[in-house]
């Protein structure tokens, strides 16, 4: 898989990566729950998305658009009574990412 700049990259370690994200995701959930910062982690995981999103060259624009449009509004959701809400959220995100790393696998 070429990147922008001409960068060579096995499809192989663009699926690690994103793993890697899906786990960053996976712990807000536990963040969130036990009052701690999950906003930061929130933020780092959504610029790595973006960047991720210009290097590639590729037809999942719409896919990473849903995805970081979704991350961005886990923001709104502050108060308690929000949490099934901002649960199911970061639920349908993961599966967006479950699905380009099959994407990545063909």
């Amino acid at each position: 898989m070429i990147l922008k700049y001409n960068i060579e990259i096995e499809k192989k370690d663009l699926q690690k990566n994103l793993k890697r994200l899906t786990n960053q995701i996976y712990k807000l959930l536990p963040m969130r729950e036990e009052g701690g910062d999950w906003q930061k982690p929130l933020e780092t995981v959504m610029e790595e998305l973006a960047g991720m999103d210009r290097l590639i060259l590729s037809d999942y624009g719409h896919v990473f658009l849903s995805l970081v449009c979704k991350l961005e509004g886990l923001f709104t959701l502050q108060k308690e009574e929000d949490f099934g809400l901002y649960r199911r959220i970061i639920f349908e995100c993961l599966s967006i990412i479950g699905d380009l790393v099959k994407v990545c696998q063909d």
